[in-house]
């Protein structure tokens, strides 16, 4: 399951999908869960992984999208998390091969 976090991101209205932070998943996998979460709620990671930001291109796609009217403004971001931190998608990805869970996209 995933959970919808409502923030800000630049001035613009955002909703983040992350994972639902469920008390059955081992702690490894919740650490790397609730570092996601932190970030999408507009705090850095521990990792040193900063609040997403738009960059000209994000901002230029939502002004056009917003012209025409026929959508509400949708954009993809990522945040880069330090290798070894729990947030990573490869890092896990190994804890839930590691803790005999499907690897999934950690959106």
């Amino acid at each position: 399951m995933s959970d919808l976090i409502r923030s800000q991101v630049d001035g613009h209205h955002a909703l983040s999908v992350v994972p639902d932070l469920s008390e059955t998943l081992p702690a490894p996998i919740r650490e790397g869960i609730a570092r996601r979460r932190l970030v999408a709620t507009g705090h850095p990671c521990p990792c040193g992984a900063a609040p997403i930001r738009l960059n000209r291109t994000h901002r230029r796609r939502i002004a056009a999208q917003r012209r025409t009217g026929t959508t509400t403004p949708v954009v993809r971001l990522a945040v880069v998390h330090e290798d070894d931190c729990p947030a990573a998608d490869d890092v896990l990805n190994a804890l839930a091969t590691r803790h005999g869970l499907t690897p999934t996209r950690w959106t």
